[in-house]
């Protein structure tokens, strides 16, 4: 019985622990940015205030983006999904493309936490879980 808040206390440690940051991400395809299309940048160095992005690294070689739907317009919307989405729409998952890989900012590493060997994010398709309030996207890191 004495271990048991022991146990409850170091288990929520845990998630306090986790390696999250805040960030503003803008996304585009071709002409809206530099790249061919994703994650045109991740700006880990913003306030509270202008992040739309919660960004954590997973220690499997992974980060996630819980992107708050809120803080994008509609056009960002379909930037990151590919289609506009409404009320009506009964989607849950959708793709997310990065058509090249994205260097990440040593700033961004260092909030993160993650490992050295770990530079980038991979180019690829990855599915974007969706709810009335967040796009959530797991991507691979190299």
């Amino acid at each position: 019985m004495l271990c048991i808040p022991l146990i409850a206390f170091s288990q929520q440690k845990n998630v306090i622990e986790k390696n999250t940051v805040s960030s503003e991400l803008i996304f585009g395809k071709y002409t809206d940015c530099l790249r061919p299309g994703g994650i045109c940048t991740f700006n880990t160095s913003t306030t509270k205030a202008q992040a739309n992005t919660q960004v954590t690294y997973n220690k499997e070689n992974t980060i996630t983006l819980i992107i708050d739907r809120s803080k994008i317009t509609k056009e960002e919307e379909y930037k990151i999904v590919g289609q506009y989405l409404t009320t009506t729409s009964k989607v849950k998952e959708l793709t997310f493309i990065m058509e090249e890989d994205l260097t990440l900012e040593a700033e961004t590493k260092s909030g993160l936490k993650t490992a050295n060997h770990l530079t980038k994010i991979a180019k690829g398709n990855y599915p974007v879980a969706i709810t009335k309030d967040t796009f959530t996207i797991t991507l691979i890191l190299e």
